[in-house]
């Protein structure tokens, strides 16, 4: 029986993609001091959609988080937050395009665990209401991050 080579330990969890033609990845670390802050990269990408597709991105953070706010994107990505919950709308994906958008989030002063869902729905209409996109969002990727 041979042994495994050790894997070295990674700063960030890789959380995988939808099965659609738009994938998403997310990147966040394991553990946040209490108080602290912690960013989550959210990368949305076009794989097989021919055209110019419109992308809702959708998170919504626990109750072990102060406050989120979002600290960098695209200038053709409009966000907005309210209270623990993110909406963003990424214009112009088209096939073989990517973008990413970087969340901070600000830990509580409790130990626990703490979780934001992120979603992703993509349409071709360039007037959809994101709100009535984000009920329709079937599949939601959960990150979890310890609070020491």
């Amino acid at each position: 029986m041979s042994a495994l080579p050790a894997l070295p330990a990674l700063p960030a969890v890789p959380a995988a993609a939808a099965p659609s033609a738009f994938g998403y990845v997310i990147t966040f670390p394991k553990h946040v001091k209490r108080g602290g802050s912690l960013v989550y990269s959210v990368k949305v990408r076009n794989r097989k959609a021919k055209g110019q597709h419109y992308v809702a991105l959708t998170g919504d953070f626990s109750k072990r988080f102060r406050k989120i706010r979002v600290v960098s994107k695209p200038r053709s990505v409009k966000c907005s937050v309210k209270g623990r919950s993110l909406s963003c709308w990424i214009t112009s994906l088209d096939k073989g395009d990517s973008t990413t958008v970087r969340i901070r989030a600000w830990a509580g002063s409790r130990r626990g665990v703490a979780t934001a869902a992120f979603g992703v729905i993509a349409t071709s209409n360039a007037d959809a209401d994101i709100r009535k996109l984000r009920k329709e969002i079937g599949r939601k990727i959960k990150a979890s991050t310890r609070i020491r």
